[in-house]
């Protein structure tokens, strides 16, 4: 594994922007900030799924325990072979309910379905592994595999069980419901309203109303029994104070000019984004398509990890994380105080950010400026600011002031790695960074991280101009939609180069975009 300090060293100052201060903010101030950042609550149906996924990848590390105490394992097999053996069986099993059975709410709430996920795969799994092994050592030794599924099942099957109760009773009451808004007064949000609240369909949302851009004069008052609120910047609006889990525009793809423009308006927010399929309306081959009580609709804005995968990248977070602060505590320390021996002042900077789903939280950092109350921040820090202390200006170009971020990882707050967190509203040009960077609201969708996609091509430093800005946010939008386990280790590497050579080592040119 990498020296842990190489993990934090291309943590860029792209945040110190022209809103930073060196000074803890009073409580009011958090407050507006929470109310103007379009902050959601945590979606409960995405909670529960990836609670889901990890009851299962317990059960699966649980039955190798199991299966370790079977007198047929201990003969067949030594100690170390049985404890891989019995690790490598729980990933696999797990990776395979991952990618052919994910812990989905309509999935669950089905019991004859949620029980088959966890009957048939275990047993597939163990299965294909006994039939390899049978010719390579004989009927004994996969005889002993053909234990684990069993084991598997016995402890995935009552959770699984119990899980679908807990779905169908949560469903029911209103806590474990999705909250969507459809665009669109149309025959088919009518429709896509009957389909939901049908009894056929188990997993009834909430749905907090129709948004349409015709005028008053033009919208009916209400679909369905469903009211006609507003237009799209109502439902922007909406979005900005109250969670949204879902936004369904309901308009045919005839009127694809108006999908955009809806799709423009909305790709902000932490919601996912659907286009409704019916009659005339058909996706293009090869789009990823999907089901709402059973109709079709093409996914345009979707959330970038499933459960298990958020369930997968939490884990690596919390080893990196935990195995780099034990090593670099050293550092740390000395850093500590020589902060404290150069003169008064606080030793730590904590200044809000955005996170995931717009959640405010406080970054940490060692203090680099000097403590000046009186300063507004409304300057932004330049390389040779005369604000920067003498053990800042080591500090920074070692990026040791940003270590204490590996606490933010520990407290679930940031990722090692994912788009840099940033001020709410932050001004670029003298404009809010959303109304000048399209999509940018979309790295809410993912916590923020030490590291990114951004910062290890070279794109690190405070974004004074638009064009700047925006190639950051291009660059944090691909990493959401190609992010895979193996990316945030390439990632995690380039940071590493980055760290021995210099910050050039992958400085991104002018208009060049640079693939994953």
């Amino acid at each position: 594994m990498m020296p842990p300090e190489t993990m934090v060293g291309v943590a860029s100052k792209d945040a110190e922007v022209a809103t930073h201060r060196e000074a803890s903010p009073q409580p009011s101030t958090v407050k507006s900030l929470r109310r103007k950042s379009g902050v959601n609550a945590i979606a409960p149906v995405s909670a529960f799924t990836q609670m889901a996924s990890a009851i299962d990848l317990i059960g699966l590390l649980l039955a190798g325990w199991l299966w370790l105490s079977v007198t047929r394992v201990q003969m067949s097999f030594t100690p170390l072979e049985a404890q891989l053996i019995a690790g490598g069986l729980a990933g696999l099993g797990w990776l395979a309910m991952l990618r052919l059975a994910p812990p989905r709410l309509g999935r669950l709430l089905d019991l004859p379905w949620a029980v088959a996920d966890v009957l048939l795969l275990p047993l597939f799994v163990g299965g294909a592994v006994a039939v390899l092994v049978l010719p390579l050592a004989g009927t004994p030794y996969a005889a002993a595999m053909l234990l684990w599924p069993v084991a598997a099942v016995s402890l995935l099957l009552p959770c699984r069980v119990l899980l679908s109760v807990i779905a169908r009773r949560g469903v029911k009451a209103g806590w474990l419901r999705r909250r969507i808004a459809i665009v669109g007064a149309t025959e088919m949000s009518g429709l896509l309203i009957d389909r939901l609240s049908g009894p056929e369909n188990p997993e009834t949302p909430d749905i907090v109303g129709i948004f349409d851009d015709r005028d008053a004069t033009r919208r009916p008052p209400e679909v369905s029994n469903v009211p006609v609120v507003g237009d799209i910047a109502s439902l922007c609006a909406f979005a900005g104070e109250e969670r949204l889990d879902l936004i369904v525009i309901a308009l045919p793809l005839s009127r694809a000019i108006d999908i955009l423009r809806s799709v423009q308006q909305v790709q902000w927010l932490t919601a996912e984004v659907v286009v409704l399929l019916d009659g005339a309306n058909h996706a293009p081959q090869g789009t990823s398509r999907s089901a709402i009580a059973g109709q079709p609709v093409l996914e345009l804005v979707r959330q970038p990890l499933a459960p298990g995968a958020v369930v997968a990248k939490a884990l690596i977070d919390y080893v990196l994380a935990t195995l780099a602060l034990i090593a670099v505590s050293p550092i740390l320390l000395c850093a500590m105080l020589a902060i404290r021996i150069e003169g008064a002042g606080p030793i730590f900077f904590r200044q809000p950010r955005i996170g995931r789903n717009g959640e405010i939280f406080h970054i940490l950092k060692l203090r680099t400026l000097r403590d000046d109350p009186a300063d507004t921040g409304t300057r932004g820090v330049l390389s040779r600011d005369s604000r920067i202390t003498r053990v800042g200006r080591v500090l920074r170009p070692t990026c040791i002031d940003e270590l204490p971020q590996l606490i933010n990882v520990l407290k679930g707050e940031m990722s090692m790695v994912g788009p840099r967190p940033h001020v709410a509203h932050m001004l670029v040009a003298g404009m809010p960074i959303e109304k000048v960077v399209p999509g940018y609201g979309a790295r809410y969708r993912m916590k923020p991280g030490i590291t990114g996609w951004a910062q290890v091509n070279g794109l690190s430093g405070t974004m004074a101009d638009t064009a700047f800005a925006r190639e950051v946010t291009a660059h944090d939008l691909a990493y959401l939609s190609e992010w895979s386990i193996w990316l945030d280790l390439r990632i995690l590497a380039r940071t590493a180069v980055v760290s021995l050579f210099g910050r050039k080592a992958f400085e991104a040119q002018s208009h060049e975009w640079r693939g994953l």
